[in-house]
């Protein structure tokens, strides 16, 4: 599809209309889902897409956007209005809105203009790929991919382990090394179906099953000089890693909403001594409140290039992680019992939690980032 003629919400909406539209949504279609999206690998397309017609993947992309000015902050509350009822799902709406971010801070304005519409508009789903680049950027493991140059463009081959949020004619950015010259790296948009590229399911897991993850495996995949998001990086990967870091805060934010749900839920007749629990919900509202006006405050600024502006934003991305994990674990403790019930939805949570933590970046990955980032 063309990105000019896709379909675009009405333009001059509020960010809390649209959020709450998209809040209704996930409601009435995902959450009645959650347990089948979770653990039997059920993959909602039909609502993800219908996502993208209410706005959600659009707020945060200037040009695509019904709000006045795009705005990182409403494209993370709409995540977490998402989140609340699905993480599997807000995990995909994560995916949706770094690849429309990758269009956004590419030099490549054909390529943006040809792509990013339908991407913000959900009628065509988009991936992120970046999950060994970003890990290999850092230092702590090699490039997947490797490119060779040819003529109007390049050559990749490699296996990316798991890509979420695929499925056949989805989009996916990813960046490769030169196998020529380690030094020159590039990133470019990929097509699943493509020739040279294929998607295989290789694992299951403790949770989220249903967000479309495979392996994608790169046999001489043609990625053209007009698909290209950046040759060379150059910064493009400091250009888009505030964003694409705290975007990913929308998924935590939406657990701990539905866990202090769910602990407030439980804290009446039997659950009556749930007072006596450490990590009450009120006291986590309060944290959470705190560290949603930070990473409110820090996602007006994403291309910040100053390396303390780093750190407060990898700082709030570890503290989010953290939150998450102290929420679900308080909500499995109200819960009692019950709880620790096959199919629970605390339970899920729980594993969704666990899900914020290890995402890249993981904890450990922030901890070791933020080491070596001056104080």
């Amino acid at each position: 599809m063309d990105g000019a003629g896709a379909s675009r919400p009405v333009q001059g909406a509020d960010a809390a209309s649209v959020i709450e539209r998209v809040r209704r949504r996930a409601a009435a279609e995902l959450e009645p889902r959650a347990d089948r999206i979770d653990r039997e690998g059920l993959y909602p397309l039909e609502t993800l897409r219908a996502l993208g017609g209410d706005g959600a993947y659009a707020l945060h992309l200037a040009g695509r956007t019904a709000l006045a000015r795009p705005s990182l902050w409403a494209a993370i509350e709409a995540m977490a209005a998402i989140g609340a009822a699905c993480m599997s799902s807000a995990f995909c709406a994560w995916c949706q809105d770094a690849c429309g971010w990758y269009l956004e801070n590419t030099a490549n304005a054909a390529l943006r203009d040809r792509l990013q519409g339908d991407v913000a508009a959900g009628a065509v789903m988009g991936a992120t790929g970046l999950s060994n680049p970003v890990k290999a950027l850092s230092g702590i493991e090699p490039f997947a991919l490797r490119g060779t140059r040819v003529p109007g463009g390049w050559r990749v081959n490699g296996v990316l382990p798991w890509v979420s949020n695929l499925g056949e004619g989805h989009l996916f950015g990813t960046i490769f090394e030169d196998a020529a010259d380690p030094t020159h790296r590039a990133m470019g948009m990929f097509r699943c179906g493509e020739a040279g590229v294929s998607i295989r399911q290789s694992a299951h897991f403790v949770a989220l099953e249903g967000t479309g993850t495979y392996a994608v495996r790169f046999r001489d995949a043609f990625v053209a000089e007009g698909d290209l998001l950046a040759d060379p990086l150059g910064d493009m990967a400091r250009r888009i890693r505030p964003g694409f870091v705290l975007l990913q805060t929308g998924m935590g934010f939406g657990v701990i909403e539905a866990s202090l749900a769910g602990m407030r839920g439980a804290s009446g007749g039997g659950g009556a001594s749930n007072r006596f629990l450490p990590d009450g919900p009120e006291a986590l509202s309060d944290r959470a409140a705190a560290l949603r006006e930070t990473v409110a405050t820090l996602a007006g600024t994403p291309h910040d290039p100053s390396p303390d502006y780093l750190r407060r934003v990898l700082e709030a991305r570890l503290a989010v992680s953290e939150l998450t994990l102290a929420a679900t674990q308080s909500a499995v403790l109200h819960a009692g019992a019950r709880g620790y019930l096959l199919g629970s939805a605390v339970h899920r949570r729980q594993r969704e939690g666990i899900f914020v933590a290890i995402i890249t970046p993981s904890i450990r990955h922030l901890r070791q980032e933020l080491s070596t980032l001056p104080a």
